[in-house]
């Protein structure tokens, strides 16, 4: 039996998950693996500092070994938020890299570890580790599917400035609003594929690696979508309308926008995380996300855009709407920027009447 992307994407998705657990939860190995950005990496429009770890590098890296293995035609597709470099308390700059075999997986990774062996056997042992989340709910797919037609974004971990602070998950005080506002319940591994030619999202998989604490620890939550022309469906369980309209929103949002959408009869709730506030559209916790700034990228849309479309949502370039009334989609046309110029606005299919309700209103 041929492999099937979207199991792909789940599986290597959680996987990536479990190294987020280990090195989050594992005091010892997180003390050794936070550096801050160059200047030339950092998102320096949104933030002061702005942060990289091992395991945004690991999990990225991990992905893209996985899914070609798979599926070889995808491996110079495979494009993600961080370069796969990473430099040691020595100074050293190290290429991290995941090989067949685990030792030699090991090997690399004591390098940037400083010859520490414990660490990095036990990082390399959750790379090469076998899963299966066995989802019986992922459809098959359309037979002669061009895989080098497809490109896949990866963010291997959104928000990860929630995920170096570890704060604890702080809601909406709403009993109607499951929406966290900061901590480790915003950080999501975010992997979408799209279409080349047309520049569409096809797959996304969105998984929280902390969306739960237990007794044992932190469980995840994964959510997935198809969007192609024989196959529209997702793994999103059937929701029940609220009775009242949410917007979630960064707290840097211009105070215009935060207007409008309160005298359109919407709460506002600032959230972090651009693939996390998707989610919690995706999810119907809130009903649309607006961003005005072009802060986000390519990565952090590509997989939540693809579920969004699957549930007949969209994600829309504020921008146009505003100035002109333009309904203009997202897309991943290789030629353009991997910014998401002209904002974003996320909608679920029910409120896109604020399309216009918005161009009515500037």
């Amino acid at each position: 039996m041929s492999p099937n992307i979207v199991n792909c994407l789940v599986n290597v998705s959680e996987k990536a998950a479990n190294i987020a657990r280990l090195m989050r939860q594992h005091d010892y190995l997180f003390s050794l693996l936070v550096q801050e950005k160059s200047i030339d990496e950092s998102n320096s429009e949104r933030f002061v500092h702005d942060y990289k770890t091992l395991a945004d590098v690991l999990i990225q890296q991990t992905i893209r070994h996985d899914v070609a293995a798979s599926f070889p035609e995808l491996l110079n597709n495979i494009k993600g938020e961080e370069s796969s470099t990473f430099t040691n308390s020595l100074g050293e700059t190290v290429t991290i890299e995941v090989f067949d075999d685990q030792s030699d997986t090991s090997a690399c990774l004591l390098k940037v570890l400083n010859g520490d062996s414990v660490a990095a056997e036990l990082l390399a042992e959750e790379v090469h580790k076998t899963v299966d989340t066995n989802m019986d709910s992922i459809p098959d797919l359309p037979d002669g599917l061009n895989y080098s037609n497809m490109g896949i974004w990866v963010d291997p971990i959104d928000a990860t400035e929630e995920y170096i602070r570890g704060a604890s998950i702080s809601s909406c005080s709403s009993q109607e609003t499951r929406v966290p506002t900061s901590g480790l319940g915003c950080v999501t591994v975010l992997i979408g594929g799209y279409d080349i030619e047309s520049g569409k999202p096809i797959v996304g998989v969105i998984n929280q690696p902390f969306a739960e604490l237990t007794d044992t620890g932190y469980k995840g939550k994964i959510v997935w979508g198809v969007n192609m022309d024989a196959v529209r469906v997702t793994n999103l369980p059937q929701t029940n309308p609220k009775s009242t309209k949410l917007a979630v929103l960064s707290s840097s949002e211009d105070e215009k926008y935060i207007k409008a959408l309160k005298d359109l009869g919407y709460g506002i709730i600032f959230s972090a995380g651009a693939g996390h506030k998707i989610l919690k559209v995706i999810t119907g916790d809130a009903d649309l996300y607006l961003l005005s700034k072009n802060t986000t990228f390519k990565w952090d849309t590509c997989g939540p855009q693809a579920i969004l479309n699957a549930i007949e949502g969209g994600l829309f370039k504020i921008e146009e709407i505003i100035e002109s009334g333009q309904i203009v989609e997202v897309d991943y046309d290789d030629e353009r920027s991997n910014m998401n110029e002209g904002g974003l606005l996320a909608l679920r299919r029910e409120e896109k009447h604020i399309l216009q309700d918005l161009y009515n209103k500037k």
